[in-house]
C-alpha cells in the first residue's frame, strides 16, 4: 500500500479494524511479515527497503512512535510497509490462520519486576495465536538483551508442539536499530532465538 503525501500524517495510520482491508491489498506473491512493537520504525524501514518481495506491517501502541515510523516509511519511499496503531495482542487475535510468513519481536518491554512479568508480550496465550496465524514453515524471531526474558521465550518455544528452534543469526538490521546499537555500545549481550512452525 503506497504511502501518500499529506500534511496530516496521522490519517495514514491503520487501526486494528482496517486489518482485513490492508491484508486484501497485499499482492499474492509477497511474503507477509509482521513486527510486534515496531517502535519508531528503525528496523522495519531498513528491513523493508531490502526486502522488496515482503510486505512489512508494524504494530505499535503509542501514537508518537507510529508517526515517527510512518515518517521513515515516507523518507525511504516504501510501498511495502504499513503501520497499525493498536495492541499487538488484538492484532494477532484477528489475523487469519496460516497467513503470516514471519513475526519479528525485537527488544520488547521486559517488565523486569517479578510482579510485572505477566505483562510481557511473549506468553503462552499470545504464542498460541502467533502459531495459529503463522504459515507452516513460517518463523518467529525474538531478540532481547534481558537474559531472563530470553530464557522465558526459549522455554515457551521449546514446549510448543508447533515450533522447533533452529540456528540462525539475527537479521543485520536488528543490530543496526536504535536499541541494537545502544545495547552493543554499552557492552550488553544480545540474545536471539529463531523458531519455525512445523510443516506436518
Amino acid at each position: 500500500m503506497p504511502v501518500k503525501e499529506t500534511t496530516a500524517p496521522q490519517v495514514l495510520l491503520n487501526n486494528i479494524g482496517t486489518l482485513p482491508e490492508l491484508l486484501s491489498n497485499i499482492a499474492s506473491n509477497m511474503l507477509l511479515e509482521i513486527e510486534i512493537g515496531c517502535g519508531n520504525g528503525h528496523f522495519l524501514s531498513m528491513y523493508a527497503e531490502e526486502r522488496d518481495m515482503s510486505y512489512l506491517i508494524g504494530v505499535e501502541l503509542k501514537q508518537k512512535r507510529c508517526l515517527k515510523a510512518l515518517k521513515k516509511i515516507q523518507t525511504y519511499k516504501l510501498s511495502n510497509a504499513a503501520i497499525i496503531r493498536g495492541k499487538a495482542e488484538e492484532l494477532i487475535e484477528q489475523l487469519p490462520a496460516n497467513s503470516v510468513d514471519k513475526f519479528h519481536i525485537y527488544f520488547p518491554d521486559p517488565w523486569p519486576k517479578t510482579k510485572h512479568r505477566r505483562r510481557r508480550f511473549l506468553r503462552m496465550t499470545n504464542l498460541e495465536n502467533l502459531c495459529r496465524s503463522l504459515k507452516p514453515g513460517g518463523e518467529i524471531l525474538f531478540c532481547s538483551d534481558i537474559y531472563d526474558y530470553y530464557l522465558q521465550a526459549k522455554l515457551l518455544f521449546l514446549i510448543s508442539r508447533e515450533l522447533r528452534l533452529f540456528e540462525a543469526p539475527p537479521p543485520p538490521q536488528v543490530l543496526k536499530s536504535v536499541f541494537g546499537r545502544k545495547f552493543l555500545s554499552v557492552g550488553n549481550e544480545i540474545f536471539f532465538i529463531s523458531s519455525r512452525k512445523l510443516t506436518d
